[in-house]
């Protein structure tokens, strides 16, 4: 099975560079490319836009990379729910990332990891005739993001992250969500499986 998503969002994060510490604010647009290794595990590759403020500096848009794996570990349809839960999913995520930006005539290059872990509960809708989406799932867990770089660091490297997937169809979904680490960003997509 193949997938598209198209993503887009804003994170800010506090950083050492130049021997001070400043505030990363990144906004970004990307495009992904998703396979179906395994009913369990995805591989996706992306590519999109993003501009990098460091402090007062802003940056050009830079062209940014990505590749990595979806894990669907759980699964679980509820057989007795309570209130609206039909089912339990755990999914994890790991991705690694390439962007880069020009900051005081310094162009600064760094590869990005991101991993995360979350725990969902699904509500399916189908006959309800107030709500016209197959399903939605709200979801929240750990999240882990770690720069290299030889000339920028992370402060802060786990933060969480929450929000809310509807399932227009069973294979058109609209995911809008919070990233936090130092601060609350916000990421929003649609994605469609083929």
């Amino acid at each position: 099975m193949l997938s598209v998503g198209i993503y887009g969002g804003s994170i800010e994060r506090q950083v050492e560079y130049a021997n001070s510490v400043e505030s990363l604010d990144t906004e970004y647009f990307t495009i992904c490319l998703g396979i179906e290794v395994t009913p369990w595990l995805t591989a996706f590759l992306g590519t999109g836009r993003a501009d990098h403020q460091l402090g007062t500096q802003g940056s050009d848009g830079s062209q940014t990379f990505e590749a990595g794996f979806l894990f669907n570990l759980i699964d679980h349809e509820i057989l007795d729910p309570t209130l609206f839960e039909d089912k339990l999913r755990v999914n994890a995520g790991l991705s690694l990332a390439y962007s880069d930006a020009e900051w005081d005539d310094d162009e600064v290059q760094w590869q990005e990891i991101t991993a995360f872990l979350t725990a969902s509960i699904v509500n399916d809708t189908i006959g309800n005739k107030f709500f016209n989406p197959n399903s939605v799932a709200i979801y929240i867990g750990p999240m882990f993001n770690y720069i290299e770089s030889s000339d920028i660091e992370l402060r802060e490297t786990f933060g969480f992250m929450a929000g809310i997937e509807v399932f227009l169809t069973e294979s058109v979904s609209l995911d809008m969500g919070l990233r936090h680490l130092d601060s609350t960003g916000f990421e929003g997509g649609l994605h469609i499986d083929f």
